[in-house]
């Protein structure tokens, strides 16, 4: 106190008590690889397609229920085009006899 050194700390953040105010949702109906980040307060959804991954985020314009409800169906869709194109991908075309 004499020196001013209770001024000078700080409380220190820890990850329990870094994102306690942000609010965290969960879809009515759970879809695989589609999940919400609290501390990006986005839907986040993730693949692999050849190999490679993919991910895709969409933020709501506000935490609305209905616009939570949209964000996280535009997730999903972007998520089964993903699959679709995952099998598409994954049929192998037959291989042609080769010529003597």
């Amino acid at each position: 106190e004499k020196h001013g050194l209770q001024l000078q700390v700080k409380p220190v953040l820890t990850l329990a008590n870094r994102y306690a105010g942000l609010p965290v949702f969960q879809p009515k109906v759970p879809y695989p690889g589609v999940w919400w980040t609290v501390r990006e307060q986005k839907w986040h959804a993730q693949c692999l397609v050849g190999g490679a991954r993919r991910n895709f985020m969409v933020k709501p314009k506000d935490h609305s229920e209905a616009e939570l409800e949209r964000s996280f169906k535009v997730a999903v869709a972007w998520k089964k085009k993903q699959d679709k194109e995952k099998k598409r991908k994954a049929v192998k075309p037959k291989a042609k006899p080769r010529k003597k």
